[in-house]
């Protein structure tokens, strides 16, 4: 992709522009579906494709193809060239100060493509197994799946940038249905890794069959304000929706509760959250983002005091600083914009056991639905559905579903007494790694 990513980037140059940049990637994926011990479904898929931008001055212009012809590639040049000829200009658009140094990180494993295509289907069968066996209360297994995907990004500019690395990731996926006295409950657990063999299929299936089995009966409680402890996947929602408006973009489009507040204590010092684009298990790890910039580890907030935000190359010249490797890309599709990459949550030494045994009166809560919708960015007001168990005199009590929690991120940060040693990754709305928490108050809405 890189020797593609330059002949494209010559084209650029014959079109007379100031700065060029190509973006060139290639992408494989198989997802695996088994029902009943049946393959269900067996699809696999291939792309690769070309981005150009071209500036001209202080105005930007974008066009992509699936095409790697020559003749082709030089057709998106011009078509890139008389884009930015016809778009407004902007005084921040442009390519980012070349980078001497980076990171070293080791994400593609051949083990994933030597492992057999049986192989896999078997782990998916297992999986399904696994949960049907659990208990004769789970009725059946909803999705069992296995996805595995593997790209290779090349990246040319007009400034000297010339690199790419490849990658790839799996991961295993079921959700579970248990019935009793005509109740029906879910629940879900997913495992991940480069390779198959990382995945540990039997504990997801059994983690998926018990959540699901320990909602069953559940009722709505009475409306009270009490403690909550989150569990790993509910918190990694929670930070999902507090990582999206550290970004410079939402502060500068004044969508962000945390302008201005660079400096000062918004959360309890026992929380920090990065955002680490090198970490070696993160599933959006990479040696440099969408642009070309070396990714590594930003501090978001540290002890609780908010230590800065997210920045591609355009939102950091807004602000008169340096990008911090968040130029996040989709696909050759699409042009760079600011994202997390692995959210990430760190320290936390409280065993969840712990945290449950120091409550009197509180909520487990173990699912929630509405999270984007129920988050305002900029208030910071927070509510949304949710499923669980109530906690008594330290112990996991009776399933609960069908309320409401509710209280003000702002305040919810301040709030978090005890973080869990119980971190995993969560791949569902980013790359999210989160352990339990634990809030000393927010309002459940019931009865």
């Amino acid at each position: 992709m890189l020797e593609i990513a330059k002949k494209a980037l010559d084209h650029a140059a014959a079109t007379g522009a100031d700065q060029a940049e190509v973006f060139a990637n290639n992408t494989r994926s198989t997802r695996i579906r088994v029902y009943r011990q049946e393959v269900e479904e067996l699809a696999s898929s291939t792309g690769s494709g070309v981005g150009i931008r071209v500036f001209r001055g202080d105005t930007a212009g974008f066009a992509y193809t699936s095409d790697l012809s020559d003749s082709a590639l030089a057709a998106t040049a011009r078509a890139a060239s008389d884009n930015a000829a016809i778009n407004a200009g902007d005084r921040f658009m442009g390519l980012p100060r070349p980078s001497e140094s980076f990171p070293e990180l080791d994400l593609y494993s051949e083990k994933l493509g030597a492992t057999p295509l049986a192989g896999k289907i078997e782990l998916v069968k297992k999986l399904e197994k696994t949960a049907l066996d659990r208990d004769t209360r789970i009725s059946q297994v909803d999705s069992a799946t296995y996805a595995e995907g593997e790209g290779e990004v090349g990246i040319a500019n007009s400034l000297g940038f010339s690199r790419q690395f490849k990658e790839n990731t799996c991961y295993a996926f079921l959700q579970a249905i248990a019935e009793a006295d005509g109740q029906m409950q879910t629940g879900m657990s997913f495992t991940t890794g480069r390779y198959p063999d990382q995945l540990e299929a039997a504990a997801c299936g059994r983690e998926a069959a018990d959540r699901a089995l320990s909602l069953l009966g559940g009722t709505q409680c009475e409306s009270m304000n009490c403690v909550v402890i989150m569990d790993p996947f509910v918190a990694s929602s929670l930070i999902g929706v507090i990582g999206s408006v550290l970004t410079g973009e939402s502060v500068q489009k004044k969508r962000s509760m945390f302008a201005g507040l660079v400096g000062q204590q918004v959360a309890n010092g026992i929380f920090t959250l990065t955002d680490d684009g090198i970490h070696p298990d993160g599933l959006a790890s990479a040696p440099f983002d969408g642009e070309g910039v070396p990714m590594g580890e930003t501090a978001l907030i540290k002890g609780g005091v908010l230590q800065g935000y997210l920045y591609d190359t355009y939102t950091a010249r807004k602000d008169g600083c340096e990008s911090t490797g968040n130029g996040v890309r989709g696909s050759y599709r699409s042009q760079p914009h600011v994202g997390a990459t692995n959210l990430r949550l760190v320290g936390g030494a409280t065993p969840q056991v712990e945290m449950i045994a120091s409550v009197d009166k509180g909520f487990y809560v173990m699912e929630v639905s509405g999270i984007h919708s129920g988050a305002n960015p900029v208030s910071g007001d927070f509510s949304v559905g949710a499923s669980g168990l109530l906690i008594r005199d330290g112990q996991l009590a009776e399933p609960v579903r069908e309320v409401v929690i509710a209280g003000n991120l702002m305040t919810i940060l301040k709030n978090i007494n005890m973080v869990g040693d119980d971190k995993r990754w969560v791949p569902f709305g980013g790359s999210i790694q989160a352990p339990s928490l634990l809030i000393g108050e927010m309002t459940v809405s019931g009865k």
